[in-house]
């Protein structure tokens, strides 16, 4: 019979703190680990290409999406961990994130035509997160409640490239 899924996040609280060990000891600390055989944590971080993680091999699968917004990659996160029977997913935000505030008419440097243009900047706007800290905090509960596993919040300051767990 199945466990309701709130049940089921203290049965992976003990991995997923061994696992957020060795994320913020490899990245934040620069600490060197065997290469894991299989991946232990999925990641989902912003695209913003300040964001340089420093993970041992083998040790997470990273989906990389604006703002580090789960709405248009959860199914594809969903199966990729039930697949792998990882018990953990991080969410990782960071500093100066341009989803906060994004100007949707930045599309209009695009060489293509007026229709499409509005149709990104529609997109564009409704994808905003607002604030990159209490976004990625109600992401992880909200992944937490959905999937019935531990939910990481994490920030990464682009200007010191260290990890911070909300």
């Amino acid at each position: 019979m199945n466990q309701p899924r709130a049940s089921l996040i203290p049965a992976f609280q003990s991995e997923a703190d061994q696992t957020l060990e060795v994320l913020l000891g490899s990245h934040n600390l620069e600490k060197d680990y065997e290469p894991f055989t299989l991946p232990k944590l999925a990641i989902v971080t912003c695209m913003d290409y300040r964001i340089q993680l420093r993970l041992p091999k083998n040790f997470a699968f990273v989906l990389r999406t604006g703002g580090a917004n789960i709405r248009p990659i959860e199914t594809y996160l969903a199966f990729s961990v039930a697949r792998t029977g990882i018990h953990a997913i991080a969410i990782i935000g960071h500093t100066d994130c341009a989803m906060e505030k994004p100007d949707p008419y930045v599309v209009d440097e695009l060489p293509t035509d007026n229709e499409t243009k509005i149709f990104y900047r529609s997109q564009i706007a409704s994808l905003a997160i607002k604030d990159a800290r209490e976004y990625t905090l109600a992401q992880a509960k909200m992944l937490e409640e959905r999937l019935g596993l531990p939910g990481l919040p994490l920030i990464y300051d682009v200007e010191t490239h260290k990890l911070e767990l909300l």
